[in-house]
């Protein structure tokens, strides 16, 4: 018998009830600015956040070669590869690092990552089994293991949320408080991953107030974290506040999964089987 689809708003219950509980490997990383994390998809934003505790540079799977091969000295603190499955691109990172007789490390959820054949050393953060793309608690894991923030705090907030209908509009643009861009750009990601008819984009307020929203849009929701949108006569606003990477992560998570149809999920799944055939990806079936 099929197995029922579940939808991101379960698995961030799901998260939620683990995170605390799990044991998280010893991951030392000394804070310096010689630092590389990189990351693909949305473990490159993730990449990003580990540089606001370790400093560094942050890379993804679109630039990480060319900056690679024009850098001079090469002689980086620690590279660290950010892949929740330590395969796909993250394998194809790996594996270029080492050949430039660079000395990569894996931050993965696959204790059978097959970039683990390239790293000096893997480290496995716990998460949970999920569709392939859905990735709730594998970066939700990693986030929580910089910073432990309030778990029971983020449970009390997404109990109490008011779940908009996005159906509403056909784009959606998450407007952060500079500091929470990089959560803006996971939760982006995933709005137009996951639900079918809606664009999205992001960005944090400084840098968005450039020309991005310039022009009045009837069909746009400005869905601000933690950040008060000044112009709001003129648009559809929704807002979410608290002081949390992982709070505005999962919270955001959870509304996406409240729109989630069945048919959003196939469409997912879909896609993906067909990506993964054309480019040799490896991933199990969950349903």
């Amino acid at each position: 018998m099929k197995e029922k689809i579940r939808h991101l708003d379960f698995y961030v219950r799901e998260a939620l009830s683990n995170l605390g509980r799990w044991e998280y490997p010893e991951i030392e990383i000394e804070k310096d600015d010689k630092n590389l994390f990189l990351g693909s998809g949305n473990a490159s934003p993730v990449a990003k956040i580990f540089t606001e505790r370790f400093n560094g540079i942050a890379l993804d799977a679109s630039n990480y070669k060319t900056f690679l091969a024009r850098s001079i000295k090469k002689d980086f603190a620690s590279i660290y590869v950010i892949n929740a499955s330590g395969g796909k691109d993250g394998y194809e990172m790996a594996k270029y690092i080492k050949g430039m007789d660079l000395r990569p490390n894996l931050i993965t959820c696959n204790k059978n990552a097959p970039a683990k054949k390239f790293v000096d050393k893997m480290f496995i953060v716990p998460a949970l089994i999920e569709p392939p793309t859905y990735n709730v608690s594998t970066y939700s894991s990693m986030i929580y293991w910089l910073f432990r923030e309030n778990i029971n705090e983020i449970r009390k907030l997404i109990d109490r949320l008011e779940i908009p209908d996005l159906r509403k509009c056909k784009y959606i643009f998450f407007l952060a408080a500079d500091k929470f861009q990089s959560i803006a750009e996971m939760v982006s990601r995933k709005t137009a991953e996951t639900l079918e008819g809606i664009g999205s984009n992001s960005d944090g307020l400084t840098n968005s107030l450039h020309g991005i929203l310039r022009q009045p849009n009837k069909d746009r929701l400005i869905f601000c974290l933690n950040q008060n949108y000044l112009l709001k006569e003129r648009e559809n606003i929704y807002e979410l506040n608290i002081d949390s990477h992982l709070g505005l992560l999962l919270s955001t998570y959870y509304i996406i999964g409240k729109n989630q149809t069945d048919k959003d999920t196939e469409n997912l799944l879909k896609n993906y089987q067909e990506t993964a055939k054309v480019f040799g990806w490896k991933f199990k079936n969950f349903f």
